[in-house]
């Protein structure tokens, strides 16, 4: 029976795929998809392993942010055998849907939605800064569709440390010049072990979906953190870079503090809130090493 359920979600997936739209051109080794909701439209970007009976990972960029943020994750999550989906939310790279009066809730409502549609049962969760925020709404709201929750710069509690103002003029406003742009990063994204030549390549390549974004922070705001701040009640990793100014680490070892083995916690030298781009080889490592104790 166990054999054949694995076969019947690999079926599933296999046809859901074949149907689904192709949206915008995706990272090479990955395609791009469209998921209907019916009340709204995700775009996504699927990194598939090859195999049929993968555990599928369900992963959120941060506020505002698209999935390019999983272009140096997804083929290592990938190659060792997990399927990786990472979600564009409303109003971003295509996804469509209402972006007013929105809590968390409402977010993750969309992933367990898409939980439902691809019919595979339980799914792992991966959530990147306020996209980890989402991911524990969703295990705590949905518990019975999370396997287990991963997150990466995860903040919430302990104030950030850059100064004022700087992150949102970097994600909202796209007139800074690229040498204005890279400064910003530098002082709120990037460890200052990090090489300028990456500090470049992400903000050559920063988009701007600022309504999404106003949403997304609108809802953040609109949504008490005593809410989501437990993830649920299952296993948690927590992946965090020690030179993390807007996520400082602080935050994960209140978590493991708090919640003790439930939490695995995971620091991360000459890391800053971009890790997966900054160290994409420990963090996938990290992240690959808590979902194989954790299979679904």
């Amino acid at each position: 029976m166990r054999l054949l359920g694995r076969f019947m979600k690999g079926l599933l997936w296999s046809l859901l795929c074949l149907f689904s739209t192709w949206a915008a051109s995706a990272e090479p080794g990955a395609t791009s998809r469209e998921f209907d909701l019916g009340y709204a439209r995700l775009h996504a970007v699927v990194w598939e392993p090859g195999v049929a009976d993968a555990e599928t990972v369900l992963a959120l960029p941060g506020s505002g942010g698209d999935v390019t943020r999983y272009n140096s994750l997804g083929p290592l999550l990938a190659a060792a055998g997990y399927r990786l989906i990472a979600l564009n939310q409303r109003g971003i790279m295509g996804s469509t849907g209402e972006l007013d009066n929105l809590t968390l809730h409402d977010y993750a409502a969309d992933v367990a939605a898409l939980i439902d549609l691809l019919g595979v049962g339980k799914v792992h969760v991966l959530g990147w800064a306020l996209g980890n925020r989402i991911m524990r709404v969703v295990a705590t709201d949905f518990p019975d569709k999370v396997a287990s929750v991963s997150l990466i710069a995860a903040g919430g509690l302990a104030e950030p440390l850059t100064a004022p103002g700087e992150l949102a003029a970097l994600l909202g406003d796209a007139e800074l010049s690229e040498s204005e742009k890279a400064q910003l990063a530098r002082r709120t994204l990037f460890s200052p072990h990090s090489d300028e030549a990456l500090v470049l390549e992400y903000v050559r390549g920063l988009r701007y979906w600022n309504a999404a974004r106003a949403s997304q922070n609108r809802a953040n705001r609109d949504t008490p953190v005593a809410q989501w701040w437990a993830g649920g009640e299952g296993p948690m990793l927590i992946v965090q870079g020690l030179d993390d100014k807007t996520a400082p680490p602080e935050n994960g070892n209140r978590m493991k503090a708090e919640f003790g083995d439930r939490v695995t916690l995971v620091n991360l030298e000459h890391a800053g809130h971009l890790m997966g781009m900054e160290q994409p080889r420990a963090t996938a490592d990290a992240i690959i090493g808590f979902l194989r104790q954790h299979p679904i």
